[in-house]
């Protein structure tokens, strides 16, 4: 089996520009406090793996500063295009790192743990490209990737219904036929997700986050099946 280290890339977007569609239960500064718990929760789930080359890509300072906390490399961003913040991600960890497998990895994961993504990473290992998608089954909270042959930004299709973008470029969906790490599936863009995650068992950022605020009575908004993919 496929024994090289496995390279984490994260990208984070502007605070202040973060996840917007909870702006109907969640104050900005809230959105804020809870992008970092997520954040930091995810970043918990990869030091348990043991994995330890993570970049973290974003234009927020506030990011970089919690990415260096669990000794995270940081790469400035200066646009909002996922895509491209992976690119550029993927780039410094084959730079620094050549040796790696990449895996492209969203933000927003409170309940993600580390034996979830430890499995997935050892059944990834076979595989040129591979993803997990979201519990809703149209966007992807996971690619991994073995670049030997074109440049990254050819396999990043992150955005509107990038389950199915990945697939057609021929990454293979690791949870196909069955239910495995659901965990690994909940990425939060609205108060439903975050209910969500909080029944399979929150990280304890993101749980103490949660504890402070009234969601418990919020119902998902209109659009809420609309499932961007990102931070």
């Amino acid at each position: 089996m496929e024994t090289r280290p496995v390279a984490v890339v994260i990208a984070v977007k502007e605070l202040s520009a973060a996840k917007t569609r909870l702006a109907p239960a969640l104050d900005r500064d809230a959105r804020r406090a809870l992008v970092l718990a997520m954040l930091e929760d995810t970043l918990t789930a990869v030091a348990g793996t043991g994995l330890e080359r993570v970049v973290v890509v974003s234009p927020d300072q506030a990011v970089a500063t919690t990415a260096g906390a669990f000794g995270a490399e940081t790469v400035v961003d200066r646009g909002d295009v996922l895509n491209r913040a992976f690119a550029m991600g993927i780039d410094h960890a084959l730079t620094r790192w050549p040796d790696s497998r990449i895996l492209v990895l969203q933000a927003d994961l409170p309940a993600a743990t580390p034996a979830s993504l430890t499995a997935a990473v050892e059944e990834s290992a076979p595989l040129p490209s591979s993803y997990i998608p979201d519990h809703a089954g149209t966007g992807t909270t996971a690619l991994f990737l073995d670049l030997k042959g074109p440049h990254a930004a050819d396999f990043l299709k992150f955005g509107a219904d990038s389950a199915q973008r990945h697939s057609d470029h021929g990454a293979i969906d690791l949870t196909s036929d069955s239910d495995r790490w659901p965990d690994l599936r909940i990425d939060v863009d609205t108060v439903d997700d975050l209910l969500t995650a909080a029944r399979f068992g929150l990280g304890p950022s993101t749980s103490a986050i949660l504890s402070r605020l009234r969601l418990s009575e919020q119902t998902q908004t209109p659009d809420s099946t609309l499932r961007p993919d990102g931070p």
